[in-house]
């Protein structure tokens, strides 16, 4: 075994375990937040959107999951380091560029000083970015792992057809992925309690515009609570209309990779079983008011579903061999 193999191979032992890292890290950072902010509290809902100031409860509480949650997070870094040197000095399989592991580690930068110097969570912006970025994280570093054990010759004309939409597939499953993201940072969770609507005027694209103004704060009462209100309902339910037209683009564009050709099978599949189950836990989390591991799954199946996409588009883009500098 050469040089060269032997360090692709340590590349890429690096890189899977960075997302497992990664994957770990996003779903105790959703679970950490979710709980600081009062989700599933006793005297819910009264209780949900207190600032953790408020009530004297930190970010990243010191709990055994906040505790975990840095030790993941810290040993992230120093291995996105390892796999950041690795990439620029050329020890990575040929079908790797340094491009895409440098993103990684400008985005590991950006979550680390985001972390560190997070304000009060009544500044959307925050969140949105931790969420955003994370995600990110995961779908770059589980692209990069599938380049670096997989060799991909698409040209088949089936293959061929699907790249474009396995791309516009991504893209949707980015964006609903972000208005989850605007969702949860803005603290319109529990703004609509019904199915398949919601009470009150909600249908305003005047309160999409101010919803989506994340750099703004959060109106706050004398009790460090969040004023929420029809701005809330109208975003969460741009969310749920995102989430069935999801569910459709993304069903089709499995069903159609699942009969074009055989090496797309099992990734169909896969997209079409976390399809239908972040849709039972997105309307079991409304029906049964928002618990909080509920949830928390649905931040989980969503990082699955994006993985799953990734996967196809990988399966449908020739792989194209760099030269390590």
């Amino acid at each position: 075994m050469t040089d060269r193999t032997q360090s692709g191979g340590l590349f890429t032992f690096l890189v899977f375990i960075a997302l497992i890292l990664t994957l770990a890290a996003v779903l105790l950072s959703a679970y950490l937040r979710l709980e600081s902010i009062g989700l599933g509290c006793e005297g819910w809902p009264g209780c949900f959107g207190q600032m953790p100031e408020a009530r004297d409860h930190g970010l990243v509480p010191t709990t055994t999951a906040g505790a975990v949650h840095r030790f993941t997070a810290s040993l992230l870094g120093l291995i996105v380091v390892a796999i950041t040197l690795l990439a620029l000095r050329g020890r990575r399989p040929a079908a790797v560029g340094p491009g895409v592991p440098l993103l990684i580690f400008a985005l590991t930068v950006f979550l680390s000083v985001l972390g560190y110097s997070t304000p009060s969570p009544d500044i959307p912006a925050v969140t949105f970015g931790n969420l955003l970025g994370g995600m990110a994280m995961l779908a770059l570093l589980w692209w990069t792992g599938q380049r670096s054990v997989e060799s991909i010759d698409a040209d088949d004309p089936a293959t061929r057809a699907l790249r474009p939409w396995a791309l516009l597939g991504l893209l949707v499953v980015a964006v609903q992925i972000a208005l989850g993201a605007v969702t949860s940072a803005s603290f319109a969770g529990p703004a609509c309690t019904a199915l398949p609507g919601c009470s009150g005027d909600w249908v305003s694209v005047t309160n999409l515009m101010q919803g989506l103004d994340l750099f703004g704060r959060l109106g706050v009462d004398d009790q460090g609570r969040v004023i929420t209100g029809s701005i809330q309902k109208t975003l969460h339910m741009t969310h749920r209309l995102g989430a069935v037209l999801t569910f459709l683009y993304l069903g089709w564009l499995a069903l159609r990779a699942l009969k074009s050709c055989k090496l797309l099978r099992n990734t169909a599949v896969a997209i079409l079983v976390f399809l239908v189950v972040q849709a039972l836990t997105g309307i079991s989390a409304v029906l049964t008011e928002l618990p909080l591991l509920l949830v928390t799954a649905h931040n989980a199946i969503a990082a699955m579903l994006l993985l799953a996409v990734v996967n196809l588009y990988h399966l449908v883009t020739p792989t194209r061999k760099t030269t390590p500098s």
